[in-house]
């Protein structure tokens, strides 16, 4: 398209430097724009108009200069281009071969508007053929400065803008290869790109490769396949690779075991992503791609499929399968841990998962991510049979279910808001039935009472509002054996205060296991008090209750426990042996330890 504009513009330096050698050198340069704006309109397709200064350079080497050049047929009137400044730099020899060697040619703020049709038609693909073979032309240089092309999409009904371009291009001929390197703003995202093609064949499809490193997020996006436009339309299919580096402090195995560190340094990408896919006016599927993380030779590996609908609701879908995934959490020895190989706390595994969950991008359309993984082993835990449905929200990801089994036969199940965007919490409903309560609880914590192992099963099902600093527990059912609770349960940690839990529970009949079980939530087998740190108020109610051959048809009780010192604000025993008891009191240096 370009290569018969060239030759043109290439012949008129000739003549004048010819004619510079037997006349005075003037040139008429009202009738030389206007020569080149018709050449230039029969070769575009389009009407193409100089509104600015035309000059010429003849020595030491031909060259022309146009500014303010707009080419017609954008939407409502307007052009479909303009350029700031065109000029170009050419050697005079090739010409006398009827070749065309550009070796500098200088786009200054380039604006164009290229409109895709509803049926994939891109507007400027279809224009009037050359005369001119486009091997006859090669480009040693063009930069591209401050440069803006808005992409009228009529299937997703929104256009997207690259803004900002400033790259360099060369080409050995019009028809390829290319290459391109520079920097641009995609819809305001600002990424490296580079990219190079190579020649178009019979069938006007031509390979390209290209490489993104968008500044926004810590990863490399590349591709490498063939575009081509079949009737008017565009389409560019091959594969898909991705990197990216890890912002966790971990430390992730391979299938055998074998331990690597790659939190630091950019020798191993913390993740890669490898499949093929297509793109077109109406959507980017990803067919097949397979997930890897870890050390290179011996990854942990998941397959999947994706795709993203680019119509007038965009929308993304991944669905994800893989293997058992195994990695050990840095923070253990790190941050002063345990050494010994003991196990993590609680406290350690929640802040390894507070900074997975934080990592996680956050997808700019609606979408569902669907993964299925058998295990996940992390230090001394393995947690069986995961399964993730979410969406992205505002605020982080909705997630529409979460199950899982964790130790001690314990199953896990989850729906609510995650937020990551501020802080980390979580809004919604959540289960754990515990089918082996001592195992459980020996995971969680080395002292285990016996009331505890007794248990034939435990659990809980609420509402729950969790962040670092609130947890709330609302409409819960709490199960210690055969003793049930409802109510509620509230922990608060403000900066600055002492932390405190509030809890309200009723229940039904009560025997000495569970009763046992229950006094263990707060005070150890060994007198511990588990709540040494912290206030407590409690509000007990449940019946009948049966100890040591006693029963009473109903017990109620308030508490409160501050630094030590227990309020007893109410004890109230009914039909205990046709009795009824009430109390109340103190009772200080309660145990603490």
């Amino acid at each position: 398209m370009l290569s018969r504009l060239f030759v043109i513009v290439g012949g008129f330096v000739v003549l004048v430097l010819l004619a510079a050698l037997v006349v005075p050198p003037f040139v008429d340069w009202t009738n030389y724009k206007a020569d080149f704006e018709r050449e230039a309109s029969v070769i575009l397709g389009r009407k193409v108009t100089v509104h600015g200064a035309a000059s010429a350079r003849l020595l030491p080497f031909p060259s022309v200069t146009f500014s303010d050049v707009s080419v017609a047929g954008g939407p409502d009137g307007q052009p479909a281009m303009t350029v700031e400044t065109f000029s170009m730099d050419a050697e005079l020899a090739p010409f006398m071969r009827g070749e065309v060697l550009i070796f500098d040619m200088r786009l200054v703020r380039p604006k164009a508007v290229i409109a895709v049709a509803a049926d994939g038609t891109v507007d400027w693909a279809v224009r009037p053929s050359s005369p001119f073979d486009p091997a006859q032309v090669s480009i040693e240089k063009l930069t591209v400065s401050d440069g803006e092309i808005v992409l009228a999409h009529a299937a997703g009904g929104r256009s997207h803008v690259l803004s900002e371009i400033d790259a360099t291009l060369s080409a050995k001929s019009l028809a390829g290869p290319w290459r391109l390197d520079g920097a641009l703003r995609l819809d305001g995202l600002r990424t490296r790109l580079a990219a190079s093609t190579g020649k178009a064949g019979p069938d006007g499809r031509i390979g390209l490769r290209l490489k993104l490193d968008p500044d926004a997020y810590p990863l490399a996006i590349e591709t490498d396949g063939t575009a081509g436009i079949d009737k008017g339309a565009l389409s560019y299919e091959g594969r898909l690779r991705i990197a990216g580096e890890d912002r966790n402090s971990a430390t992730l195995r391979g299938n055998d075991g074998e331990a690597v560190k790659v939190s630091g340094g950019k020798a191993e990408p913390a993740y890669r992503l490898d499949g093929t896919f297509r793109l077109d006016h109406r959507q980017l599927a990803v067919n097949e791609f397979r997930f890897e993380t870890g050390p290179i030779d011996n990854p942990y590996t998941a397959d999947g499929k994706a795709s993203i609908d680019l119509g007038q609701q965009p929308r993304f879908a991944i669905e994800a399968s893989g293997a058992q995934v195994q990695f050990d959490e840095a923070v253990a020895g790190e941050q002063g841990g345990d050494k010994s190989g003991g196990g993590l706390t609680l406290a350690r595994r929640v802040a390894a998962l507070e900074t997975a969950l934080a990592a996680l991008p956050k997808p700019a359309i609606p979408g569902t991510v669907e993964v299925k993984l058998p295990a996940v082993v992390a230090g001394d835990t393995t947690i069986r049979d995961v399964a993730l449905s979410a969406e992205p929200a505002a605020e982080g990801w909705s997630v529409k279910s979460l199950s899982a089994t964790l130790p001690g036969r314990a199953t896990l199940e989850a729906r609510g808001l995650l937020a990551t965007r501020d802080h980390l919490g979580f809004t919604g409903s959540l289960l754990l039935a515990i089918a082996q309560p001592s195992g459980f609880a020996a995971w969680l914590s080395k002292d285990v009472d016996e009331a505890i192992r007794r248990l034939p099963a435990a659990g809980f099902k609420a509402n729950v509002d969790l962040t670092d600093a609130r947890q709330a527990f609302s409409d819960l059912g709490l199960i210690l054996g055969k003793a049930k609770f409802h109510g509620s349960v509230e922990a608060a940690e403000p900066d600055g205060q002492r932390p405190s839990v509030a809890m309200k529970l009723e229940g039904g009949e009560l025997d000495v296991g569970g009763l046992a079980a229950f006094a263990s939530l707060f005070v150890s087998d060994k007198g511990a008090n588990r709540f040494s740190d912290r206030d407590l108020d409690i509000s007990v109610k449940a019946g009948p209750v049966s100890v040591a051959g006693l029963s009473a048809d109903t017990v109620d009780t308030a508490l409160r426990l501050r630094a030590g010192t227990l309020e007893i604000d109410r004890l109230s025993v009914g039909g205990l042996a046709g009795a009824e008891i009430s109390a109340t009191g103190r009772i200080k240096d309660f145990p603490d330890r």
